[in-house]
């Protein structure tokens, strides 16, 4: 695992996932893809060992944005399962934690992180009003 400051670079879309993972010398990556239309969204996910760009584990998930929380959720507890890692009771638990049950605060926290990711001047100001907003 990498800190998140180390993979922003790699964001934009378009990157060749197992170039990425060489460049930061990890044995596997997860790469996503996210539609949403109206009020659902679908995403697609496929872990790839980058020695032989073999897929590891690959799913596609669907739910309503409305269920956003649950889908994470399941998402975890599948790539969990695909695995194989034996977790321990506390360790599941934290999996399964909710921060917030409110989806529009959490699509706003979203928006203000795309933003603030940007760095700019305009784009942390524009972070900064989604951040609030969610009050």
């Amino acid at each position: 695992m990498r800190p998140t400051s180390s993979v922003l670079k790699y964001t934009a879309s378009g990157q060749d996932p197992l170039r990425v993972g060489r460049e930061l010398k990890v044995d596997a990556v997860l790469d996503g893809r996210f539609q949403r239309v109206a009020d659902r969204i679908r995403v697609t996910l496929q872990l790839l060992r980058i020695s032989d760009g073999i897929t590891l584990w690959a799913e596609e998930f669907e739910e309503s944005f409305s269920n956003i929380f649950e889908m994470q959720d399941s998402i975890a507890e599948k790539m969990v399962q695909a695995l194989s890692v034996d977790l321990s009771g506390e360790e599941k638990a934290s999996l399964a934690k909710r921060y917030t049950a409110n989806t529009e605060a959490y699509q706003l926290y979203l928006r203000g992180r795309y933003f603030w990711n940007k760095r700019t001047g305009e784009s942390i100001k524009r972070s900064i009003k989604l951040f609030r907003s969610g009050h």
